[in-house]
């Protein structure tokens, strides 16, 4: 651990942390003069996130670093309970764009959020044509026809993510292998464990998540659902990526990655994408 009269936080102090658009409890572990992976400069701190497993230990910079206090705590608060009512919507709002362009000339080639704040940097990210008919097919299944994606689901969300690592990595490129390219990968992997309850099923759905969680209690989201859900996630993002503190530059290498991995569902939609739903059975 490296001394410095300019860190504001100490080993072993309990602190708020922001992790994309959430604010978190944490621990500060170690800090460091410069960000020990990307060489960055300026104070970083290595801390835990209370209540998760040590694979989610990071290197953060002081901006993204808040005192534990009751003003923090009350942001915390209030930032969750935003974001919530926010999200519950953006799935079925982003379809109903798309449905309503059909038979229309395209204007755009995107999905955006309509919710973000003028004040928000106005953020899309491509969505392939054969995914944008996979995302108003799957509404249609679910709200109109009253039906559910078979579950547990293969490939799960967790194999598409890993079987997309290894074809990162062996792409290569400017991100190394262990660089941003891997950072984004679990950041997907983090959101979609994170948001599936809250921010990506339809109020149909949610009986059939209940009875899963229940059913599989040692497993994460992401081994029991499939590409159906993890497409709603991409949809969601521009949400995400709209309340996150992001330099034009961040945001640009953000959504380039993004649009990769979208690309990677696209060529294989045929392997991952199901085209029939079923009935839920209790």
């Amino acid at each position: 651990m490296s001394q410095n009269k300019e860190f504001h936080y100490q080993q072993g102090e309990r602190i708020l942390c922001y992790h994309g658009p959430m604010i978190y409890e944490a621990k500060i572990l170690e800090s460091d003069n410069k960000h020990p992976k990307t060489s960055v400069l300026g104070p970083h701190y290595l801390i835990h996130y209370k209540g998760w497993k040590n694979t989610w230990d990071e290197w953060v910079s002081e901006n993204r670093v808040l005192k534990y206090n009751d003003t923090n705590l009350a942001k915390q608060k209030n930032l969750e309970e935003s974001l919530n009512k926010k999200g519950r919507s953006t799935v079925k709002k982003s379809v109903q764009e798309t449905t309503a362009e059909k038979g229309k000339k395209r204007r755009r080639d995107t999905l955006t959020d309509k919710d973000e704040s003028v004040k928000k940097p106005k953020i899309s990210i491509p969505v392939p044509d054969p995914l944008r008919a996979i995302l108003v097919q799957d509404w249609e299944n679910i709200d109109k026809s009253s039906l559910v994606v078979p579950l547990p689901r293969k490939p799960s969300v967790k194999d598409i993510i890993s079987q997309y690592r290894t074809y990162r990595n062996k792409k290569g490129g400017q991100e190394s292998s262990d660089g941003i390219a891997n950072e984004v990968i679990d950041g997907v992997h983090f959101y979609f464990n994170k948001c599936l309850g809250s921010r990506l099923l339809y109020t149909s759905e949610k009986q059939q998540y209940r009875g899963m969680r229940n059913k599989f209690e040692q497993l994460d989201n992401s081994q029991i659902y499939g590409a159906e859900h993890l497409l709603r996630l991409f949809v969601s993002f521009p949400q995400l990526i709209s309340n996150m503190n992001l330099a034009n530059e961040t945001l640009d290498v953000l959504k380039n990655h993004l649009s990769d991995f979208l690309n990677f569902l696209n060529d294989h939609r045929k392997e991952y994408f199901i085209e029939e739903y079923q009935k839920f059975k209790d």
